[in-house]
C-alpha cells in the first residue's frame, strides 16, 4: 500500500451523529476511561448541519484511534445519552 494514500485514509473516515440537540458536547472515551476527544456541537469544522457532527476517527493528540470499542456521550440541557462504538480498522 502507498503510505501517503494510507496517512491520508486516516483523515478521511468518520463516524456521523446525527438528530443532535441545537447545542451539545460529545465526548469519547475508551473502555479504561480514557478521554478519546473531545467535540462542541455546532463547530465550524465537525458539524455538518444543526442537527449532525461527525467524529473523524483521531484522538485529541491528533492520532489514528485503534480498533476496539469506544463509549460516547452526547450532552445537553436536554440530559445526557450514552452509546457504544465498535471500530474495526
Amino acid at each position: 500500500e502507498d503510505p501517503e494514500r494510507t496517512g491520508r485514509l486516516e483523515y478521511e473516515r468518520r463516524i456521523h451523529f446525527i438528530n443532535l440537540p441545537e447545542e451539545c458536547t460529545i465526548k469519547i472515551w475508551t473502555t479504561d476511561g480514557d478521554l478519546v476527544r473531545e467535540i462542541h456541537h455546532p463547530d465550524q469544522l465537525f458539524s455538518e448541519t444543526n442537527s449532525s457532527a461527525y467524529w473523524d476517527l483521531i484522538t485529541r493528540n491528533t492520532q489514528a484511534i485503534v480498533s476496539g470499542l469506544y463509549i460516547y456521550s452526547i450532552e445537553s440541557d436536554q440530559g445526557t445519552q450514552l452509546g457504544k462504538i465498535v471500530v474495526i480498522k
